[in-house]
């Protein structure tokens, strides 16, 4: 027995020692990987939290880029159209100071144009144009904008009018058109008088408050002055509510004071806009020269022509109300002169011939009158302007034909004129008048005393004629002939004051 328990105790022993074995090497072994395992578990959680993170955060980050840059390109955008508009307005005002015009003056207000008012074109005017919608245009012309929009701007202010609104035209049919390009052909088309295709181009601006402003303002502008008052208020306060800084609505009020007839009002409002940079100085000073002109101030009217003319040179109608002012003070070289700078653009060619024919007439170019009276058509009362005038021309043509010693070609020039007015006898002594005062007008007294000589020949009751034929005898110093004049004049009422005034001149002088 006992050596089985020898055996036994041989096998416990190696049993504890393998145990025990275990114990230190397999155990620190074992606990060695726990650990590793371990550490990585919350390595791999940290992981799958930041994971989790990350995309948060970029998507803020895109958005937060995205928005920086929408932001940098309408400020961009912003800087860029400013830029332009900036532009264009100092070259305007560069070209308008580097032109000033000669010598211009003041007319009446030009007829007008009766635009009929249309459900159609209310409703454009109340209402902007879609900016998508499809607009129809000829087929479009490749060009480049920039350089045809200078060129059209440039041919504009050399006063070759046919030449700029061709180039418009060809600009507003390409491609590349924008609000600025319609703007300015619109505001180009008003200024020369061409109002219906002017409200055509202004109706084409579909952007931008400064554009859209300005455009409001020149139409109200047509509207005003073609009777449609209410149509006008509209676009006077859409031009105000687009771009409060913009003076256009207090021009337009001012123009109002003054069809009103409120003339103290409307000067003194005109006069203060003259104290802001509006670049409506033309339009004010127009304003102004129409005030002077209603008041009989016709020196004033010729002054403010000209500086609207000088602001802007574009501006026909200050053209054609300073060649009227000019005509009715005398100077008729310079009325001429005015009304053929716009002679190839206004519309109302009657009354072009009728000025210069007029201005040729009292400068005694008789031949150049009687061609541009020739001139006029039979539209707007030109038949009966004819009638009178060339008439007149003809009889002046026989009266020098006939002290030429011609007489053969002196009647022919008088059948001419019976032809053109049976009623000779109005035309003669308008004509014989004329003659006179056109040489009393030159201080030629002989020539003038001869003329109305033949005039009271004609009618013997005239006084006005007895008492200026009088004043030529006193200024040639023919008194005695002077004083009968004068002492028949005391017989009528009208010319009593005047000739007692001269009786007691020529007695001053014994």
């Amino acid at each position: 027995m006992i050596p089985n328990q020898r055996i036994r105790q041989k096998f416990h022993l190696a049993v504890l020692i393998i145990f025990t074995l275990n114990l230190l090497v397999i155990a620190p072994i074992y606990a060695q990987r726990s650990r590793r395992s371990t550490t990585r578990r919350p390595a791999t959680s940290a992981k799958t939290q930041s994971t989790q993170s990350i995309p948060d955060l970029n998507q803020i980050e895109q958005r937060n880029q995205a928005l920086l840059q929408q932001i940098m390109s309408l400020q961009k955008e912003r800087d860029f159209y400013k830029k332009k508009i900036t532009d264009w307005t100092q070259q305007q005002m560069q070209t308008a100071k580097q032109k000033p015009k000669e010598e211009k003056t003041v007319p009446p207000m030009l007829p007008g144009y009766i635009l009929p008012i249309t459900p159609e074109l209310l409703e454009n005017i109340i209402g902007y144009r879609k900016s998508g919608e499809p607009v129809e245009t000829p087929q479009p012309i490749v060009v480049i904008e920039d350089s045809l929009f200078e060129q059209a701007k440039r041919l504009a202010t050399m006063g070759r009018y046919k030449d700029a609104i061709d180039a418009y035209e060809k600009l507003i049919r390409s491609r590349a058109v924008r609000n600025i390009h319609f703007l300015t052909f619109g505001e180009y088309l008003y200024k020369i008088g061409n109002y219906p295709r002017a409200l055509e181009m202004l109706s084409g601006v579909t952007g931008g408050n400064r554009e859209l402003s300005v455009a409001s303002y020149y139409k109200a502008r047509i509207y005003q002055q073609t009777g449609a008052n209410t149509v006008a208020e509209i676009d006077f306060y859409r031009s105000e509510y687009l771009q409060p800084d913009f003076a256009g609505a207090e021009v337009g009020k001012a123009f109002s004071l003054f069809y009103d007839n409120r003339l103290d009002s409307a000067k003194i409002r005109f006069q203060n806009l003259l104290k802001r940079s509006s670049g409506l100085e033309s339009e004010i000073y127009f304003g102004l020269a129409q005030i002077a002109g209603e008041c009989n101030d016709q020196q004033k009217a010729i002054e403010y022509y000209q500086k609207s003319l000088v602001h802007d040179p574009q501006f026909v109608q200050s053209y054609i109300e300073l060649g009227v002012v000019l005509y009715k003070a005398g100077d008729y070289q310079s009325c001429k002169l005015f009304f053929q700078q716009v002679y190839n653009i206004y519309n109302d060619k009657n009354k072009l011939h009728l000025y210069i024919g007029r201005s040729d007439y009292f400068l005694k170019h008789w031949d150049a009158a009687l061609a541009e009276f020739s001139k006029i058509d039979d539209t707007s009362g030109g038949a009966e302007l004819k009638k009178i005038w060339i008439p007149k021309l003809y009889y002046i043509k026989c009266l020098i034909a006939r002290d030429q010693g011609d007489h053969r070609q002196a009647i022919d020039y008088f059948r001419e004129a019976k032809e053109w007015n049976p009623e000779a006898y109005d035309w003669m002594l308008a004509s014989l008048e004329d003659l006179g005062r056109i040489h009393e007008k030159d201080t030629n007294y002989n020539d003038a005393l001869g003329y109305y000589s033949r005039l009271i020949r004609m009618n013997p009751g005239d006084k006005q004629t007895v008492l200026k034929i009088g004043k030529f005898y006193y200024y040639l110093g023919d008194v005695n002939e002077a004083r009968k004049c004068f002492t028949s004049a005391l017989d009528n009422e009208t010319t009593a004051k005047q000739a007692d005034f001269w009786l007691r001149q020529i007695d001053s002088i014994r």
